[in-house]
């Protein structure tokens, strides 16, 4: 019974850490990088703790209201919901789901990494170093 236990148990441990490297690597052979957040701004539709994968956007892909967008701020990785785009300008308001105000300013096309494809809830805190 308690080799069992313990059998299962290793299975257990062994399962997870293949399912925790798979979404670290996975993502790099489809382009993507992947990234914790650690802010509650885009709640309660990407919770902290969670990993974003954001690859950047495919060719004839544009920015569009509603995308969730990561793009550099200030030195700091920012990830918010795309308000309205500014063609003429090639920018993007963007705004946190959890703010109560927009992004101070418009984001530039070439500060944004890319669009958030998907995202896994809760093993960002496995992942904090």
């Amino acid at each position: 019974m308690k080799e069992k236990f313990f059998r299962w148990l290793i299975n257990l441990f062994l399962a997870a850490s293949l399912l925790l490297a798979a979404a670290v690597w996975l993502p790099k052979a489809l382009h993507m990088e992947a990234y914790v957040v650690k802010s509650s701004s885009m709640e309660p539709a990407i919770r902290a703790g969670s990993v974003i994968y954001v690859s950047p956007c495919r060719e004839g892909e544009t920015i569009s209201q509603g995308d969730i967008i990561s793009f550099c701020a200030g030195g700091t990785l920012v990830t918010h919901r795309v308000l309205s785009v500014d063609p003429e300008h090639n920018t993007a308001t963007t705004k946190g789901d959890a703010n109560q105000v927009h992004d101070p300013a418009p984001v530039p096309f070439d500060a944004i990494l890319g669009k958030v494809r998907f995202h896994i809830p809760g093993i960002g805190y496995l992942l904090l170093r």
